[in-house]
């Protein structure tokens, strides 16, 4: 289609003039026809062709999401053509030693642009740069814009790297006029002199030479200089301007500098153009990422440009709200995988105080990448994002594609960012196995070394050896819930100056709104987000399910990790001992901000006892950037509260008041043992133990369990005769994850929570004294796995592909052993279990005993560590505390780290409270059951293609075994679980923003 073609996008700086600008935004005539062949329609873009059978479609937008072709993720992308039509009106004062410009800031994925029937431009490099044509000599009165857009054009799988690939004219069309003799280019940069001075240059290129003069506003608007501009040659001017003292612009004080250029001619202006710059240079020195002299740490994430609705034609409202989330979670860095963003983004990102890795589109495509006859096609790339964004503070980084190997013509990609501006360091984000081996192939002149996620180990080895800034552009991998890492790897990070940060993979869901033609069954597991029965957030499969907010951004458990991780005032203590008066608790406030002191923000400090606040304060922060400093809080700890939860709430809030970061000081008495209000002191009568062939019957005041013969199956009940137990189970995993479930083949990880079928079983009941013992003991063959689906992604290669899932032999592989259960007279029952895997192969993820309790008990409440599910190498995110979830809430199932009382109940009341010495406590929905879990072992969940740190290897583990201690709870609760969690009620905060979703 581009053959015939040889207008080429011109070189004019966008000058959006009042009164010489109009957007060209809104309805157009639009034809969709699916292959390359326009038929009838080829003469489209005549004025006269008849279009009145044609809809309308709004531009910018993507056509999928109008309904006119299915979406098509990555590579799947198929042939098709967009045919637009739309007329406009020349204003008269833009003719007449003027030129009329069109520019399109983004279409996916080649285009060809008539008016009036005559050529005026074509590209097919890169969806996601802007095209400025001259179509000038093109007008008449009404004049006819015809736009042609094909779906696969040369070199189309460099812009579809990871995402939905979506078509169309999908951001702004925008027409404006210049006068003959106007700016094709400016160029802006900052040097720091040695006496704290800063040299602000400026170059310009004009079409002509003319008379160029600028001034220079300050921050606050007032004038910091008022200059000519020397003519050098090919009609370039430049000047410098010395700043003294500057405001220099960082994330943590994003000051902009107002810059206006007049362009004259015999004294009479001619255009005159405006920015906002901000002051500051980017440098290394001995390895080391500098901004401003001054040694810098990226808090990152990627993000791409996709809304769930508007697609790839995210507004500036959808843009405000991601940054937005992004101050809330102590972000400081984008990496815009893969591609040139929405400019505005950027715009917003000078304004806000973010730090931007602005990536070429050179992603996907890696065959091409030794071609010839793409070799200009991946260079024309290059220029155009460079010469859009280089005179944006913000953009700190130019990243040249993504994930390729080293290949000429990449390098050549690299030398030509370096030439167009050398102010900047470039990388090149690698494979992490690609980059471990070919690091050292790598040319000096690629500033920064970007691999992409190393384990641990593998990070640590990278400290040493690594001499050039590093930067992680991709890590801690957020498939579904999992994410894993990153609060071990960013202490890496943060310890080493070789590593200048990471950026977690990914910001967001990848998911578009969609209507499913059936219901969701909410007892299966989905790899989507439900609204309701019918409308879900599409992210093709789980490929696009690796955010750490959800696609309509909804904060993940995953995003609060992050935010606790990344926050820059970080508090040391987690626990102090104290006593009963008046004492002073003592705390390490740690500045990890780059620039900026912690003056003008505060710490605010609440004591409260069983959650209810009996002091409060507050107290200024004045840290030192990179410094620490010591608080000392003076408090008033109540006589006999040994045994109550005693907390320490502190919240550290900034100028505006927004959290930055919080911790919960857990409060004890030396000695203290909550699990002691479990030992009963009634006068009760003992239990009574009947047994016969079938069954063993045990009766207490207030229940009677039944366990029956051979098969174990144990219930406790009531005395209205309802259920509260169902089963006591030993549990040899959890249900699995995203991430865990695609390696859960090659890891053999047992899949099943529970082992419900015994073999060889022994059943024993004895009565010592006042209290009666039962054991259930026997073989737990280990379950064979259902065959299950493998579904291949879209961005691996078939022989990564796991294909040994639901194929275990498990012959032999057992839980040995059993439980015992010691029931005195008030009917508490002490559990203790102790199995031996036997002849055990794989992985663990989690291993313990399962109380098994019917779904109708919704209410969970615990002492420990929440609101939020923890695991080994995912648990910074939660505090010590009392907590109270209902079992619809999202954030209700899962593992909580040092649990020592859990309550899981009707909202009237009955069920069960177990206690524990503190331990792994984990709340698992199973169908029609709930599961109530005391974890002996516990794995990490690992990420996308990479196991977890810590893992429990089945035939390493000698044994599963633990004990705590269990209670049946009426209506009427003990005195001390009412004190600690008041009165039995359900909760009427319940966190369920959709029907359904994954990882649940």
């Amino acid at each position: 289609m581009f053959s015939n073609i040889r207008a080429a996008p011109i070189s004019v700086y966008p000058a959006y003039a009042d009164g010489f600008t109009e957007l060209l935004n809104g309805d157009w005539s639009f034809k969709y026809i699916p292959g390359l062949d326009a038929g009838t329609d080829e003469k489209f873009h005549e004025p006269g062709f008849d279009t009145s059978g044609w809809k309308k479609i709004p531009v910018p937008s993507n056509w999928e999401l109008k309904g006119f072709s299915e979406p098509k993720y990555a590579l799947e992308l198929e042939d098709g053509l967009g045919l637009y039509r739309r007329l406009i009106k020349i204003p008269e004062h833009w003719r007449g030693g003027r030129r009329v410009c069109l520019r399109f800031e983004g279409v996916a994925y080649g285009f060809a642009v008539w008016v009036n029937g005559k050529n005026v431009g074509a590209s097919s490099a890169s969806a996601y740069n802007p095209h400025t044509f001259d179509i000038t000599d093109a007008l008449a009165g009404e004049n006819m814009i015809a736009v042609r857009v094909t779906t696969k054009p040369p070199g189309w799988a460099f812009d579809v790297n990871d995402d939905w690939a979506l078509s169309g004219i999908f951001r702004d069309v925008t027409l404006f006029s210049v006068p003959e003799n106007h700016v094709r280019d400016i160029t802006t940069g900052t040097r720091l002199a040695a006496d704290g001075a800063a040299e602000f240059s400026v170059s310009v290129k004009l079409s002509q030479p003319g008379d160029l003069s600028g001034k220079l506003f300050d921050p606050d608007g007032k004038l910091v200089s008022g200059f000519s501009m020397d003519h050098t040659s090919h009609h370039s001017y430049n000047s410098r301007i010395r700043v003294e003292p500057p405001r220099l612009w960082t994330a943590e004080t994003p000051s902009l500098y107002h810059l206006q250029l007049t362009l004259s001619a015999n004294g009479r202006p001619l255009q005159t153009i405006e920015e906002r710059v901000g002051l500051r240079e980017i440098s290394i020195s001995d390895g080391v990422l500098l901004l401003n002299s001054r040694p810098v740490k990226l808090r990152g994430v990627n993000h791409h440009d996709i809304g769930p609705e508007s697609g790839r034609s995210v507004t500036e409202q959808e843009m405000r709200r991601d940054l937005g989330l992004m101050k809330k979670g102590n972000i400081n860095f984008i990496r815009t995988s893969h591609y040139p963003p929405q400019p505005r983004l950027i715009e917003l990102c000078d304004e806000l105080g973010f730090y931007v890795m602005d990536e070429v589109s050179i992603g996907k495509g890696e065959e091409h990448l030794n071609d010839p006859e793409y070799r200009e096609n991946i260079l024309a790339r290059v220029g155009p994002t460079i010469t859009r964004d280089k005179n944006r503070a913000s953009v700190i980084i130019w990243s040249i594609g993504n994930e390729n190997p080293v290949t000429e013509v990449e390098l050549e990609a690299c030398r030509s960012a370096k030439e167009i501006d050398p102010t900047r360091p470039i990388c090149i984000p690698k494979i992490g196995s690609y980059f471990a081996s070919n690091y050292e192939k790598i040319p000096e002149y690629v500033d920064i070394y970007a691999p992409h996620y190393p384990g641990n180990g593998t990070l640590r080895g990278f400290a040493k050896k690594l001499k050039r800034p590093t930067i992680l552009t991709e890590y801690a991998h957020a498939l579904g819930l999992a994410t894993d890492r990153i609060q071990d790897q960013w202490e890496i990070l943060q310890a080493n100056p070789v590593f200048a940060g990471g950026a977690l993979w990914h910001f967001h869901d990848q998911g578009i709104l969609r209507t499913s033609d059936k219901p969701v069954d909410r007892g299966e597991s989905t790899d989507s987000v439900w609204l309701d029965d019918r409308r879900y957030y599409d992210t093709h499969a789980n490929d696009g399910c690796d955010g750490l907010v959800y696609a309509d951004r909804t904060p993940q458990t995953d995003f609060w990790e992050m935010r606790k991780v990344y926050a820059p005032v970080q508090i040391v203590e987690r626990a102090a001992v104290v006593k009963p008066g008046a004492g002073e608790i003592s705390l390490t406030i740690e500045n990890r901000y780059d620039f900026r002191s912690l003056e003008g923000m505060k710490l605010a400090w609440f004591l409260s006892r069983n959650r209810e606040e009996i002091q409060h304060g507050e107290v200024p922060l004045r840290a030192a950037s990179h410094e620490s400093e010591n608080l000392r809080l003076p408090v008033a700890i109540p006589a006999g509260a040994a045994e109550d939860v005693l907390t320490l709430e502190l919240r550290c809030l900034d100028e505006a008041g927004m959290q930055i970061n919080e911790r919960t000081v857990r409060l004890d008495f030396a000695g203290t043992n909550r699990i002691g209000w479990t030992t009963d002191s009634t006068k009760a009568d003992s239990p009574k133990v009947s047994e016969s062939k079938e069954e063993v019957k045990i009766e207490s005041a207030r229940w009677s369990l039944t366990i029956a013969r051979p098969g174990g199956e144990l219930a406790i009940r009531d005395r209205s005769g309802r259920v509260l137990v169902a089963g006591i189970c030993p549990h040899p995993g959890r249900k699995l994850t995203m991430t865990e479930g695609r390696s859960a083949g090659r890891d053999n990880t047992w899949r099943y929570s529970t082992l419900k079928e015994i073999t060889r079983s022994e059943i024993k009941v004895i009565q010592e004294g006042s209290a009666v013992r039962l054991s259930v003991a026997g073989t737990y063959p280990r379950p064979r796995v259902k065959e299950e689906k493998e579904v291949k992604r879209s961005d691996e290669p078939l022989d990564q592909l796991d294909k040994s899932v639901g194929r275990q032999d498990v012959g032999g592989e057992a839980f040995v052993g059993g439980y015992q259960l010691e029931i005195t007279p008030g009917g508490v029952i002490t559990v203790h279990y102790d199995y031996v895997p036997t002849n055990a192969k794989g992985r663990f993820s989690e291993a313990g005993l399962s109380v098994v309790l019917p779904a109708d008990l919704t209410e969970f409440r615990w002492i420990g560590q929440g609101p939020y599910a923890g695991y080994p190498g995912k648990d910074r995110l939660n505090e010590f505390g009392l907590f109270h979830l209902n079992r619809e809430d999202l954030r209700y199932q899962g593992n909580r780290r040092e649990t020592e009382c859990a309550l899981v109940t009707t909202p009237q009341g009955k069920g069960v409270a177990l206690a524990t010495s503190p331990a792994d406590v984990a709340i698992e929905r199973d169908g029609g059951k709930t599961l109530l879990s005391h974890n002996s072992v516990m794995s990490g969940f690992g990420n996308k293609g990479s196991g977890p740190e810590t893992s429990v290897n089945a035939a390493e583990t000698p044994r599963v075994s633990g004990s705590f201690t269990l209670m049946i709870l009426e209506e009427s609760w003990p005195e001390m679980l009412t004190r600690w969690f008041g009165k039995p009620v359900a909760t009427d905060e319940i966190f369920r923003p959709f029907h359904h979703s994954y990882d649940q």
